[in-house]
């Protein structure tokens, strides 16, 4: 059924972790380091020098990541250039310089603005990403007068301290890159300048637009959380309270409230939904090609889009009589699907009520995948 949006914020914001956004342990910090890579084989050897640097701010909202590289090749051919490097991340804006063709690069990072507008502490990923990978930790090592741990996956080790890598090896046959600490502030004030970018012309990256519907349901999440702390903070309820109870009561508050935006939007656009789908399924059984079965589809993505759903999507290879009939047979099932949701949606004006009418329960396990639809077995 048509409520992908609402486990969405239901789930992000009953079960996420309450208090204060976090990439990193510490609020702020500033880690310097020397970077060596030597390659090498009986045609070419390549060394690179330079230094590198993390800072970051806010706990990892703000962040930036520079490397200033020199390459010498000897060999066949002899060679010396440049590599410079800047990566920006300013709560959710992602920005990356190309020194080559003074262009700087701005893209968004929609799980992030999700992962600020939740709360969520994030601080442990590094580590949890080396244990699902099978790293082991093989010991200790003090690195700019730090002791950090030693983790080892394959060809590659790396040193954390409290998650922040203070040594990074890759080591295999004619090739090994190093990247030390020489120098951590930690939890100072960093100066706003730290996080300047060149004065380069700034491009916006396709997807930082595109993909309505995944803004839309960004923008939309954010909007209900704000509501949703304003009309608990009305009651004297603090949802950062790691101490308060949700009760089953408070529990469906929380639910209406956060639902009420996307709710009155299913009132306004699911019967147009419905039309279009029904539509759709007449132009696709006489398209003729690929292109001709997307364009039937526009009408219900533009709707989709508004609604911050996900549109129909479909993975086809070939389009044959047995490929369209696919097609159809899936879109009959999401006008029906759609039709019961429409139904209860006309019939009740809070969220709860709705999705026990269309599930038969409050917490339905919904599929929300955004993988295309696959056609061929």
């Amino acid at each position: 059924m048509r409520v992908y949006f609402i486990f969405l914020i239901i789930i992000s914001t009953l079960f996420a972790s309450a208090g204060q956004f976090k990439r990193y342990k510490f609020k702020s910090g500033m880690v310097y380091y020397d970077v060596k890579v030597s390659s090498f084989d009986d045609n070419l050897n390549s060394q690179v020098r330079g230094i590198a640097r993390l800072i970051f701010d806010d706990w990892g909202a703000k962040e930036l990541k520079e490397e200033d590289l020199q390459e010498v090749q000897t060999g066949d051919f002899n060679d010396t250039k440049s590599r410079h490097i800047k990566n920006k991340i300013d709560y959710g804006t992602i920005y990356a310089v190309d020194f080559d063709e003074k262009i700087i690069y701005k893209t968004r990072d929609r799980d992030l603005d999700l992962a600020i507008a939740q709360k969520l502490d994030l601080s442990n990923e590094t580590v949890d990403s080396l244990i699902k990978l099978g790293a082991q930790k093989i010991g200790k090592e003090k690195i700019a007068g730090l002791e950090c741990d030693v983790w080892e996956y394959k060809d590659q080790q790396v040193c954390l301290y409290k998650g922040i890598p203070l040594k990074i090896v890759v080591q295999n046959a004619g090739f090994y890159s190093e990247k030390v600490a020489v120098d951590v502030i930690l939890n100072k004030p960093i100066p706003p300048k730290e996080f300047d970018l060149p004065n380069f012309k700034i491009v916006q990256d396709e997807s930082y637009s595109s993909n309505e519907a995944s803004l839309t349901r960004t923008d939309d999440f954010i909007e209900s959380i704000k509501e949703l702390k304003s009309k608990m903070k009305e009651r004297g309820i603090n949802l950062d309270d790691k101490n308060l109870t949700i009760t089953p009561e408070l529990e469906k508050d929380i639910i209406n409230i956060l639902g009420a935006k996307y709710l009155a939007k299913q009132k306004k656009y699911l019967p147009s939904l419905i039309k279009a789908l029904k539509n759709s399924t007449k132009c696709i059984a006489n398209a003729k090609n690929k292109e001709d079965v997307n364009k039937c589809l526009e009408p219900v993505k533009e709707i989709d889009n508004k609604l911050g759903d996900k549109a129909p999507h479909f993975d086809i290879e070939k389009l044959d009589e047995a490929t369209k009939q696919k097609i159809i047979n899936a879109l009959n099932e999401e006008i029906k699907n759609t039709e019961v949701t429409a139904k209860c949606v006309a019939k009740y004006n809070k969220t709860t009520d709705v999705i026990i009418c269309t599930e038969g329960t409050l917490f339905p396990q919904e599929e929300t995948t955004n993988a295309p639809i696959q056609l061929n077995p």
